[in-house]
This record gives structure tokens, sequence and C-alpha cells, in this order.
């Protein structure tokens, strides 16, 4: 009994220990399958936050388990993707290759990776990554698939602007690159305490210098101490500079060079180093060089030429004018500056004031560049001046009128001249006609002297004879005396007249050549303006001076000017050359004319008296032309010009330069 008792006792205890022992694996369990739980919902929660789609699929590839979110994605509920629709959220183009790389994988259970582009249910399409390894059993046959599929979209895209900013980088040093070679730039860089002086090849290129040489030996000595002062200071005080020096290049000869550095500092302020250019602009320098130049000289031109330069902004109305404008206008310690044109108009005299204003408004309005009056303007003293207004319009390209820019001749002297030049030249005119009668009259009492000279031998035989008959008729005889005496005094007068005309001689010196034709030009050219006639000199500089009678050889050149002039009547271009040429011993002056040339019939009767091819001429104007020229020992011809139009040459004797200018 008591021996039953104690194995039901030892028996009791245990059961007791096993129950207590499952119940304590019981209980780890249970903590197990909860830290299962809360990893599953940790790692569901997980993958829902990065929109990771997890899923199932058994050994033949059929989906049996998704993510919740997989339905919320697509757009397709669970059923339909776990009976296979799931292929729909793959874009089609996508598809084909897809399913090849999913069922390579079946076929040989290596792991399966794919990148596609997934459908949304809101109609967008998203770059999205598949992978999926087989979970295989202890003899290493596959249960089933575990697949993630995760949303790659952002990263891809995130590469791909990489990728695109990187091409923009490589492009932007590219064009960095290609642009320093293009400008021709020398590029360098320094440590920050100015040491480690790094160039590129430009640099040798153009100074030919070795790199083991001193570069500061290729600046200009002239420049050399300013530069290198102004580098040390821009770099003690940290900031950027801009200066200029002469390189010497590897010619031997110096060009001008822009120099500009800056430092490049790194996140907290600090000089990391120093980077620099030197820009070639030595054309630059000669351009402003050039340009100030010729200012200058534009302001000289307006100085000599006192002209009243004028600009004018059609849209402000404002009217700007030169500084020598006020002097112009007879106030020369005046500034006149800018005006309104009301100025200006209100300055036309009263019978010019509505004709100019019309004219300068019907310019701007019109579409051409070009104007010009001639009208009188009240002078600061009150006076009236006589102005010759010349313009040019600036217009946009809408053709619209916005500036003119011109200048004001004050010709009032010039008119006086002119008319002084119109009174001589009819004094002159006056003074050639009574030349040309007495050639006239030389001509007459030449070809009369022999006519009388045989009348009087005539009526001296005739008197013999009837002084020789037995009885001679006192009345004849004293008839025949009568006559012979009157025949011996009309020779007599004749020889007088003859003597008198023919004591022509030149009073030759020796004259400035070049002087002597722009005289004549201002004589003979008077109303070449109204006649729609220009003219140009061609001076020979060797040819300068000559043996001449002034007022004889200007005579010859005036009438050779004035024939010329009417020659050129009905053609259509009108233009005379004056030429001089030193030929040995004689110096050659020439008329040009664009006319109709001469006739081959006229050619030997040219300077013949009375022989002229003009409807109102008188034939004595070249006959006199030839007999001065041959009195100074030259020589006098004509031909037809090359092209139309004929020339007249005669020939000076050559002299030497005058100890003192001729009057």
């Amino acid at each position: 009994m008591g021996a039953s008792s104690a194995r039901r006792t030892k028996a009791s205890g245990g059961l007791e220990a096993e129950i207590a022992d499952l119940r304590s694996r019981h209980r780890r369990l249970e903590k197990e399958i909860d830290r299962l739980r809360a990893s599953e919902t940790m790692y569901r929660i997980a993958a829902e936050i990065a929109k990771r789609l997890v899923w199932r699929a058994d050994p033949e590839g059929r989906l049996v388990d998704i993510s919740p979110i997989f339905p919320q994605l697509t757009g397709i509920d669970k059923d339909r993707l776990l009976s296979g629709e799931w292929i729909q959220a793959v874009y089609p183009d996508d598809r084909e290759r897809f399913l090849q790389s999913w069922t390579r994988s079946l076929r040989t259970g290596d792991d399966f990776a794919v990148e596609f582009r997934s459908l949304r249910a809101d109609g967008s399409v998203r770059i999205a990554r598949a992978r999926a390894v087989p979970d295989r059993d202890e003899t290493g046959a596959i249960q089933c698939w575990y697949g993630l599929t995760e949303d790659i979209h952002d990263e891809r895209e995130a590469e791909r602007a990489g990728r695109a900013a990187e091409a923009r980088l490589r492009e932007s040093e590219e064009l960095h690159r290609f642009t320093l070679e293009l400008t021709r730039q020398i590029v360098w860089s320094l440590e920050p305490d100015g040491t480690g002086l790094t160039l590129s090849p430009r640099y040798f290129e153009v100074t030919g210098m070795d790199p083991a040489d001193d570069p500061s030996l290729s600046i200009h000595p002239d420049d050399r101490e300013q530069v290198v002062a102004e580098s040390a200071a821009a770099m003690a005080a940290g900031r950027p500079y801009t200066s200029e020096c002469r390189l010497r290049t590897r010619e031997g000869g110096y060009r001008t060079f822009r120099i500009r550095s800056a430092p490049l500092r790194d996140s907290e302020g600090r000089i990391i180093r120093w980077y620099g250019v030197s820009e070639d602009v030595h054309e630059e320098r000669l351009a402003g060089q050039a340009q100030s130049e010729a200012e200058h000289r534009f302001r000289l031109a307006v100085r000599a030429t006192n002209d009243a330069v004028w600009d004018y902004d059609v849209e402000g109305d404002v009217l700007d004018w030169s500084d020598n404008s006020a002097a112009v206008f007879g106030s020369p310690d005046d500034t006149i500056g800018q005006t309104r044109l009301s100025w200006w108009v209100n300055r036309l005299h009263p019978d010019d004031r509505k004709r100019t204003f019309r004219s300068f408004r019907s310019a701007l309005e019109g579409t051409g560049t070009l104007w010009s009056a001639s009208y009188r303007f009240r002078r600061i003293d009150g006076d009236y001046a006589d102005i010759l207004d010349r313009g040019f319009i600036i217009r946009d390209p809408e053709g619209k009128a916005r500036r003119a820019v011109g200048a004001m001749a004050d010709v009032t002297e010039r008119n006086r001249a002119e008319q002084e030049i119109v009174r001589m030249q009819a004094e002159l005119i006056h003074v050639s006609r009574l030349s040309a009668m007495g050639a006239m009259a030389s001509t007459l009492a030449h070809e009369l002297n022999q006519p009388l000279a045989a009348v009087s031998n005539f009526i001296s035989g005739a008197r013999r004879l009837a002084a020789g008959q037995p009885e001679p008729d006192p009345g004849l005889v004293a008839a025949l005396g009568a006559a012979s005496s009157g025949a011996q005094r009309a020779g007599e007068i004749v020889r007088r007249l003859r003597e008198l005309v023919s004591r022509g001689t030149v009073s030759v010196a020796v004259e400035d050549l070049p002087r002597l034709i722009e005289e004549a030009s201002v004589l003979g050219f008077v109303d070449e303006r109204p006649r729609g006639i220009r003219h140009r000199l061609e001076l020979d500089p060797a040819a300068q001076w000559v043996h001449a009678d002034r007022i004889q050889i200007q005579q010859v050149l005036i009438n050779l000017i004035r024939n010329a002039m009417e020659a050129m009547e009905h053609s259509d271009k009108r233009e005379i050359v004056l030429s001089t040429h030193a030929r040995d011993d004689a110096v050659e002056i020439a008329v040009a004319d664009t006319g109709s040339g001469i006739s081959p019939e006229h050619f030997a009767t040219l300077f013949s008296r009375f022989m002229t091819t003009k409807s109102s001429g008188m034939g004595i104007g070249l006959p006199i032309s030839r007999t001065i020229v041959e009195l100074h020992g030259g020589k006098i011809w004509a031909e037809n010009r090359q092209g139309g139009g004929a020339v007249f040459r005669f020939t000076l004797p050559r002299a030497r330069e005058a100890k003192q200018k001729p009057a």
C-alpha cells in the first residue's frame, strides 16, 4: 500500500513537471508568434510606406497571395490579380519581355529580376522592378516563390537627370574650352599666396617664352612694376582686379592685353586659388585710338569749315548744337547748347520761314534720307546771313524719322564773291571781245594790204600811160593822181592799223601753275551748278612752276573751259577734268570734257580763224588761244577721249621754283 502510494506520488510529480514545461514552451511559442506577427506587421507597413508590393507564387508561377496595396495601385481587384490578370498591370510593350524572364526563372529555378513599366490606376506609367527568389524544402524542391515589386521611377529619373547634368557639365566644359581657344585668351592661376603660377599653352604660343623662363620678363619694362604692384595689392585685399599691360610677342613686338583675376573661395570664405585671364585687346585699343583721332579730326573739321553742326531728336523735339554754333551766329563767347526746333524756325527770315519749315517737315515725314535748303537766318546781331543747310535723316526699321543731323554753312561771303566773279567775268568777256576784234582787225589789215597795194600799182601805171600820150587829158591825169594818192593813203591807214594790232607781246614770269589754274577755274566754272556740271583737278605735284603770262594763260584756260561746258550741253554725264603733267622741260595742261567729241573733218581747221562748229560762235577763240600759247614757246592741239568727249592740250615752258611767291 505504502509502495503503491509512493509510486503514484512520484508519477504525479513527473506529470506536473511535464505540464509546467509544456506551459513554459507554450508561452515562449506565443511570444515568438507575437514577435513574428509584429515583425510581419512592421514589414507590411514598411512595404506599404515604401510602396513595395510583396507577393507569393506557387512553383508554377501562379500568384497565391499579394499585398493589399497591389489592387489600390493597379486598379485591378485581388481575385482578378490572383486569376492571372496581374499581367495587365505591365505596360503592353514590356509584357513579352517580362513573361520571358519570369518563365525562364520558373524553368531554371534562378532568381527572378526584371525592370519594366507599370500601369497605374490613375493612368500614369511608372518604372518598376520585380524580383523573386524560390523557397525550397530539404530536398531542394521549390515550394513557392517570394517576390517583391518596387517603384524605382524616381530613382531612374534621378539617374537620368544626373546623366543629363553630367552631359551638360561636359558640354559646358567643352564650350568653355572652345570659347577660350576661339577668343585666344591666356588662362592662368595662382596659389593663395601668389606662388605656383600655372599658364595655359596659349601664353607660350603668344610670347614664345620657355616654361623655365620668368613670365614677368614678357611684360613691357614700363608696365612691369605697375602690374606687379596692382596684383599684390588685390591679393592682399582678397578682391578681384583688372589691369592692362603690354606683352612681348614671339615676333619681338608688343601687344596690349587686359588682365582680369578673381579668387575662388571655399564654403568658409577662404581663398583656395586665384584664377585669371589675359585677353588681347590690342586691336580694340587701336580702334579706340582711331576713333578718338577721328572725333578730334571731326571737331577740327567743324572748326575749319566754320559750320554750325546740329543734331535733332525728332521724338523729343530737342535740337543739339555744336560748340562753335554761337560763333557762326555772331556770338563767339556764348554757347547755344540745346533748343527746341521752334528756336530755329523763329530765326528764319519771314520771307523764307514757311518754305523752309515746310521743306524740313516734308523731309521728315517722307521716305528719303537727305535734305537741303538755302535760306536767310537771323544772327545774334540782328543781321541776316545766307545759309546753306544740309541734313541727313536717320530712320527706324519701319521708316519713321528718329533723328536728323546736319550742318549750317554761312555762305554770305561766298555769295558776295560769286556776284563779284560774275561781274569780273562780264568784264573779262568784254576784254576778250575787244581782243577778238583786234585779231580780226589784224587779219583784215593783212588781207586788205595786198589788194590796196595792187590798186596803187595799177593806178600808178595808168597815170604814166595817160601822161605819155601825145595829147594827155589833163582831167584824166588829175583824176588818176588823186586816185593814186587815195590808194596810198588807204594803204598807210591799213599799215598803221596792222602795226597797232600786231604789237601784242607777252609779259612772261615764273608763275605758280596750280594757283593760276584755280583762279581761272573760279571764273570759268562760275555757272557750273545751274548747268549741272561738275569739275575736278588732277594736278601733278612736279608740274608747279612755269614761264607764263598769267593773264593770257588764264584767258586760254577760260576759253577752253567755256568751250567744254558748251560741248556738254546735251550730254547725260557732265564732267570736266583739268590736269597737268610734267614733260621734261615743259608742262602739259589738259582740259577734258564728256561731250560729243570732235568730228574728224574738223581737226584740220580747228584752230583756223573764223572756223566754228557753234551756231553762235565767231571762230576766233581757238585761234587767239593758239597765238597766245605759241608766243609762250608752246603748242596746242586737240584729240578725242576714249569713251567719249574731247581733250584740249597745250604746253608751257617749265620753270624752277620762284624765290618769292608770284603776285
